[in-house]
């Protein structure tokens, strides 16, 4: 459940940085652009990217919404120059009758029985709360991130 609340408050910390008013970069903020890769293709789904400082700097980190494997980290949103710990999180729907994803299954026209669905992290652990994927952001350059999670990890209704 601890991997549901990080996604919960990280959700929440970007709506509430996207809402508000007052300056757009009033801190030097330095734009993030990036793709993800999952196992060589781009990430089917939505998740997040946060950049979490090595410094301890507890204002310095960024975040953004993964959609369909791309993200922006931009302006109140994006982190401060400096060296970061990236920690990728995704949860989506599945259905427990077949493991796949509700998203697939609705693409596919399937229609599936009441009570079949359940949420599953998309991203093992070693990718976001256990990471160690190192990412330097640089003052007067272009900051792209790319990364490919490469895992046999699949989601499973046993884990709930």
């Amino acid at each position: 459940m601890t991997y549901y609340r990080i996604l919960l408050f990280i959700t929440s910390a970007m709506l509430l940085g996207f809402s508000g008013c007052g300056p757009d970069n009033p801190d030097g903020r330095i734009n993030v652009t990036g793709t993800i890769l999952l196992n060589g293709k781009p990430f089917e789904g939505d998740g997040a990217v946060v950049f979490s400082p090595q410094s301890g700097e507890t204002d310095a980190g960024g975040q953004a919404p993964i959609l369909n494997g791309k993200f922006f980290c931009t302006k109140r949103s994006a982190p401060k120059p400096g060296k970061y710990i990236v920690r990728l999180f995704s949860v989506q729907e599945y259905d427990s009758g077949t493991n796949q994803p509700l998203r697939k299954l609705a693409a596919e026209g399937v229609r599936l029985e009441k009570g079949r669905k359940y949420l599953a992290k998309v991203i093992p652990d070693e990718f976001n709360v256990n990471s160690t994927i190192e990412f330097e952001v640089i003052k007067g350059k272009r900051n792209v991130f790319r990364y490919d999670i490469v895992t046999d990890y699949k989601p499973s209704f046993d884990e709930q």
